[in-house]
């Protein structure tokens, strides 16, 4: 499963009352909804489907000068599915499945006798996960508390790959009628990953007498928010997220499997739209500016990297649907 729907669970900020904090049973239903809202990978089944524009790019590989050339587009898929297995007051455990489809179309691109991961044309990636994710309510220092532990299993469509894990915790430091802040840590159990530990810090004020709210999670996303009408939300900020997938090279001088690693930040606008109340559709779109791609060997640290590229700014759009089965109907 893509880590960012793991990580989701932990970057949230809640929306509870004063005497609702002391209670688990109202913190694990307003967390849980809260997350929903936040995140739509979380949801019990979402697709997404996004695509980059064309933009120049030039590359290293084992820190030398290697090619460059022109990313004529790059699209991605993504199907994942959360299936809750059991639930007690205060515990859960949550079974997840992931499928990411990646697809590049490389242009200009010298023929330098040897392919690492860009060649003129066309390059799809398939990658599936599937995660078991154990959450546990509770409080500490009399404020509500949540443990998060995941075990990540993954691969692409040539086999099985790697086993991942993660550990983290969010609760939260202040809570009025307008404002509310939360504090937390992630660690991941995995070397291969570019931030392998980070604190977690969420901040959600809504303005007085205005239907403005600000939404900043770090260190995920900071967005200017409203509501329009009775179904739709507007959204306009910047988000920080990741790409990844395992990349099969067939060259004798290298490892048989690497992993594709790309940090990016998208800027631009959000609009989400409940079409009932099991059915949520997002569209987003701006500008995406890409902070590092790195290619790595399979289960080595991403520092020992042996080929990154350089690409151009460039536009973006992603389209989404979210299904919620279970969702209660509003009132």
């Amino acid at each position: 499963m893509n880590k960012s729907i793991i990580v989701s669970i932990l970057l949230l900020s809640f929306n509870l009352t004063k005497a609702q904090e002391q209670r688990i049973d109202s913190l694990k239903q307003k967390s849980i909804t809260g997350i929903k809202e936040k995140f739509p990978r979380t949801r019990i089944l979402n697709f997404e489907y996004g695509q980059s524009l064309s933009r120049n790019f030039d590359s290293e590989l084992f820190g030398e000068a290697f090619q460059d050339g022109e990313i004529k587009a790059q699209q991605t898929f993504t199907a994942s599915a959360n299936v809750p297995l059991y639930r007690t007051r205060k515990w859960s455990l949550t079974g997840s499945l992931n499928y990411q489809f990646n697809e590049f179309e490389f242009d200009n691109i010298d023929n330098t006798g040897v392919t690492v991961f860009e060649q003129n044309g066309i390059v799809n990636f398939h990658n599936f996960s599937t995660a078991l994710s154990s959450t546990y309510f509770s409080t500490l220092f009399k404020k509500p508390v949540i443990y998060n532990a995941s075990l990540i299993v993954d691969g692409n469509d040539n086999g099985f790959e790697r086993v991942k894990g993660l550990v983290g915790l969010s609760f939260i430091m202040k809570r009025t009628e307008r404002t509310t802040i939360t504090l937390g840590a992630i660690v991941f159990v995995d070397p291969t990953s570019q931030l392998p530990f980070f604190p977690t810090f969420t901040y959600n004020h809504r303005f007085k007498n205005s239907k403005w709210e600000l939404d900043f999670i770090l260190p995920q996303r900071l967005l200017l928010r409203r509501f329009v009408g009775e179904n739709g939300r507007f959204s306009i900020g910047s988000s920080f997220g990741s790409t990844g997938f395992y990349v099969n090279v067939d060259n004798p001088d290298f490892a048989e499997v690497f992993e594709y690693s790309q940090l990016e930040i998208k800027s631009g606008i959000i609009y989400e739209h409940r079409f009932s109340d099991y059915l949520i559709g997002t569209f987003q779109g701006g500008l995406q500016n890409f902070i590092s791609n790195r290619l790595t060997e399979k289960a080595q640290p991403t520092q020992d990297f042996i080929y990154e590229n350089n690409q151009e700014a460039t536009g973006y759009f992603q389209v989404g649907i979210s299904i919620d089965p279970f969702a209660k109907k509003k009132k």
